[in-house]
Order: C-alpha cells, then sequence, then structure tokens
C-alpha cells in the first residue's frame, strides 16, 4: 500500500484503541433507519437471520447493535488490530460476529452473499487508484439481486471539507480534518440527492433519501441518508 493509505490504517487504529470500555452505542441514524418508520423510507426491514454486512465498523457500535436485533453479522475493517479490538468487544458482550480485514473497494466475501449492507460514515472513503465507483461496484458484488444497501453519504458542504481540494471526479483531497485521522486523503462527496441517485443508478434503484443538518459545538456535520436496492 502506499504512504496515504498506511497513514490512514495507523491512524485510525490508534483511534479506535483508545476507546478501550466496554460498552458502546449505535449511531442515531442506523438504529432510526432499522428499527422506526418513516413516510419517505420505503424498504422491508431486515429479520432475524438475515445476512447483513458492517463495513467500517470502528469500533463495532454498530455491529453490537446489529447482532441485538438476531442478524447474521458480518463485518470489515482496514486493519487486524482494530478488527482485533472490535472482536473482543463483541464477545465480550455475549455476540457473535464474521469479523474481518477489508476495504471499499474490497470486501473479503463471496458474490451475492448479504441481505443488507451497512456503509456508515464510511462509503466515500477512496483509496489511492481508486474510484468511488469502484467502491460501488463492489458493495453491489457482495449484495443479493434484490438486497439493500443503507449508507450515509458525504455532502460536500460538511465541515470535513473545509479548504479541501476538488478534483475532477467528485472526490475532495481533505486538508483540514479537526481529529487528525484523514489529511492528505481523498473522500467522495456530493451537493445533492439528485446527484447520489444518477451516481448510484448504475448498481442500484428504489431510493429512499434522508439529511441530516448538525452542528456538534463548532463541527457542522452535514450527511444524506441512502437507502437503495441492489439491481
Amino acid at each position: 500500500m502506499g504512504d496515504l493509505t498506511d497513514n490512514i490504517n495507523s491512524r485510525y487504529e490508534q483511534f479506535y484503541g483508545k476507546r478501550t470500555g466496554l460498552r458502546v452505542y449505535p449511531t442515531e441514524f442506523v438504529v432510526r433507519t432499522f428499527l422506526a418508520n418513516y413516510p419517505n423510507l420505503t424498504f422491508p426491514k431486515p429479520s432475524p437471520g438475515n445476512r447483513v454486512l458492517d463495513v467500517g465498523f470502528g469500533d463495532g457500535r454498530n455491529t453490537i447493535f446489529l447482532c441485538d436485533q438476531g442478524f447474521a453479522v458480518s463485518g470489515t475493517e482496514i486493519t487486524q488490530g482494530i478488527v482485533d479490538q472490535t472482536k473482543a468487544r463483541v464477545q465480550r458482550l455475549g455476540f457473535r460476529a464474521d469479523l474481518k480485514v477489508g476495504r471499499n473497494s474490497h470486501l473479503p466475501f463471496g458474490d451475492e452473499f448479504f441481505d443488507y449492507l451497512l456503509a456508515c460514515h464510511c462509503c466515500y472513503y477512496c483509496d489511492e487508484g481508486v474510484s468511488f465507483s469502484d467502491n460501488l461496484n463492489e458493495y453491489a458484488r457482495v449484495l443479493k439481486s434484490g438486497a439493500y444497501l443503507v449508507a450515509s453519504v458525504a455532502s460536500r458542504s460538511s465541515f470535513i471539507f473545509d479548504q479541501a481540494v476538488a478534483l475532477d471526479d467528485g472526490s475532495l483531497v481533505v486538508k483540514l480534518d479537526p481529529y487528525g485521522n484523514r489529511n492528505g486523503y481523498r473522500l467522495q462527496a456530493f451537493d445533492t440527492k439528485e446527484q447520489i441517485r444518477d451516481y448510484f443508478s448504475r448498481w442500484f434503484s428504489n431510493f429512499s433519501f434522508g439529511y441530516a443538518d448538525n452542528d456538534y459545538y463548532g463541527i457542522s456535520e452535514r450527511v444524506f441518508w441512502v437507502v437503495c436496492q441492489r439491481i
């Protein structure tokens, strides 16, 4: 791997390594999407036993939530250190999940294996030499025909893109990450739901959209919620 990939690997492994507490709490949009009902959210909720892949699971906050719903949960993270740490947390809480090293553009699972894929704050990370379309193509590969992607997609107006360098493919090189993890790394971003629909439509249909504009004490997080069905 190149220096940028190695850097983000080590930064995130250190970042999650500091989270030593046993309890972690799921992301709000994930709970709402999987458990609640809304007028513009039209997809069948997963049932116990459905295979769900949690891409970029981090400290396991959503992995544990998914396990608690009775799903057959798998997950990927970018280093073995993160995998080992989260696997231990999952096991200590009495759950089982198949956690492996993987990346957005290389998921270590077979074709058409999953009923649902969750990509919480991760699908828009683009490794060196990899495009966002490569990521989506890999997501589609591991999803069954008719299966569902649940994802958060970065808004171009979000805090992480302050003074970022925009590239022709719609990705931006991060310059001022307040957390220090993503500087120099490319993230894909969108301005509108229509842009997302157009980009994703090669692989997915039947879109449901949401949007969040949150001010976390000076951190302005803006992100789209996207649920769509594998063609």
